[in-house]
């Protein structure tokens, strides 16, 4: 089983790039980037997807680069805990948060969550989930981990997939060496109906990359998943085999 407590090599990491180091840490953190020369690999890796989160526009759709945001609960919000704590229960405050930049706590989350980032010279990649071949069955069998041949991969870039049905979805699970260092690339899951739903992105390196997304449709009605640019066009696309009725 993984440990879930993060690590004091994480932590010094998400507290640089809140910018939120203190000078014991700052020191500390020097002579960890002097051990270990993978630190600065990850922290440049990391930063830069950071920066491409603040370019993603507000949640109402304008531009400006909200890319971290934390959102003041409403006053109906507020009304309706009070109401479930019951009137002689205290409520602890909501504090309004008007700053962009993402915490310590957020990236450390963050840090935890990037299954799609390999990182590391030579370090190998983050597994978001392993291949566990154990459930067998048809295509569309709950559990089970179907293996799809991606196509139309340009030269020097290998794909290997997989997918797994769930009541809540597809998983599609990746591994991907080749693709340009720092580029970002989107995972869309197409549906028997030509409708898209995207399931995920991920950052090039130079490493190998092994990582699971995930799309909220059914399995049975899957017909392909494709892996795309950031201009849009296709890197490699896998047919999914139809499930039975």
């Amino acid at each position: 089983m993984t440990d879930p407590t993060p690590s004091r090599r994480d932590e010094l990491i998400a507290a640089a790039l809140a910018d939120d180091l203190s000078p014991a840490e700052a020191a500390e953190f020097a002579a960890l980037r002097a051990e270990d020369p993978g630190v600065d690999a990850e922290l440049a890796e990391l930063a830069a997807l950071t920066a491409r989160l603040a370019d993603l526009p507000e949640p109402d759709g304008r531009a400006g680069g909200a890319g971290w945001v934390d959102i003041e609960p409403s006053a109906e919000l507020r009304r309706r805990v009070a109401g479930i704590a019951g009137a002689d229960a205290p409520v602890t405050p909501l504090p309004a948060r008007s700053t962009r930049r993402p915490s310590r706590r957020t990236l450390l989350t963050a840090l935890g969550a990037a299954a799609c980032l390999a990182i590391g010279a030579g370090a190998g990649a983050l597994v978001a989930t392993p291949r566990d071949g154990h459930v067998d069955g048809p295509p569309g069998t709950l559990g089970a981990v179907e293996p799809v041949a991606f196509a139309g991969a340009p030269s020097g870039v290998e794909v290997d997939g997989d997918v797994v049905a769930h009541t809540w979805g597809t998983e599609t699970l990746l591994t991907v060496t080749g693709l340009p260092a720092g580029d970002p690339f989107t995972v869309v899951v197409v549906g028997d109906d030509g409708r898209e739903y995207e399931s995920g992105t991920f950052l090039g390196t130079d490493v190998e990359i092994d990582c699971s997304l995930n799309a909220g449709v059914l399995r049975e009605d899957v017909a392909a998943v494709e892996i795309r640019g950031a201009d849009g066009a296709d890197i490699a696309v896998a047919e999914v085999p139809a499930v039975d009725a």
